[in-house]
């Protein structure tokens, strides 16, 4: 296997570019001098330099000394493991660090809003769909009620993991759902799932749902990577939207 084919591997395991292919090469060597190992990765020499210097520090690359002149010798392909342990070792102390400051930098978010003005987020591209719907589940009180109009086909289309996975995220705080909904299919009401359904003749333009004090709308583009989301925190205007869906509920018939 080709030097590139086997750095390109490494690439998708975390490795950068050069660090992939000057590793590979030292791997293909053995001990030899960084001249011959920048030929073989396609590097120039002083980028290859600062490229040893990096592997060595992750535990990759050890020097040595042959007839007064140093080589470098790549450690055996079990180093990548123990390197991808301390990787993962790092991570997990992070997100135990992003778990301990996190409620300071929430209040800090709330501070910035508490002047009452409404705060507006942006989303764009795919991600924009799933990172609404997580911050919609996590930040919904237990034992409340989501809000929404959907257009399930869409959805299906867009983003089709959300379908299965939203019905078990809302019932573990039991947090019941209002859908007025457009589809091709059925989705009837279900005690068991806390969720009332209505569904419309014409398809739902875009997806709107909301809760206390937040709003969400986000876009149905042909193409995913066009999706736009928005999330507005206003009690008043979600107070008004609540008003606006209790008035087309109860005018509503269930089909």
């Amino acid at each position: 296997m080709q030097i590139t084919d086997l750095a390109a591997k490494l690439q998708s395991l975390g490795l950068a570019d050069k660090e992939a292919r000057v590793y590979v090469a030292a791997l293909f060597l053995g001990p030899s001098s960084v001249q011959k190992i920048a030929s073989h990765a396609d590097v120039n020499r002083a980028t290859a330099y600062v490229i040893l210097d990096q592997l060595a520090d992750y535990g990759l690359i050890s020097q040595s000394q042959e007839k007064n002149k140093t080589v470098f010798v790549a450690e055996p392909p079990e180093a990548l493991e123990a390197l991808f342990a301390r990787q993962q070792q790092e991570i997990e102390e992070r997100k135990q660090e992003l778990k301990r400051i996190l409620p300071d930098l929430e209040m800090s978010a709330r501070g910035n809003s508490a002047s009452g003005a409404p705060v507006v987020r942006f989303y764009k591209g795919q991600e924009a769909l799933t990172n609404i719907n997580l911050q919609m589940l996590k930040k919904t009180k237990p034992n409340s009620t989501l809000y929404a109009f959907a257009n399930y086909d869409e959805i299906m289309r867009l983003v089709p993991s959300e379908i299965k996975t939203t019905p078990g995220a809302r019932l573990k705080k039991n947090i019941g759902s209002r859908l007025f909904y457009s589809s091709s299919g059925e989705i009837p009401s279900d005690p068991k799932l806390l969720r009332e359904t209505k569904k419309l003749d014409k398809p739902v333009a875009a997806d709107v749902m909301f809760y206390e004090g937040m709003a969400v709308m986000q876009s149905y583009p042909d193409n995913p990577s066009d999706t736009v989301g928005i999330i507005i925190e206003s009690p008043e205007i979600v107070a008004a939207l609540r008003q606006i869906f209790e008035l087309a509920w109860d005018n509503c018939s269930s089909k």
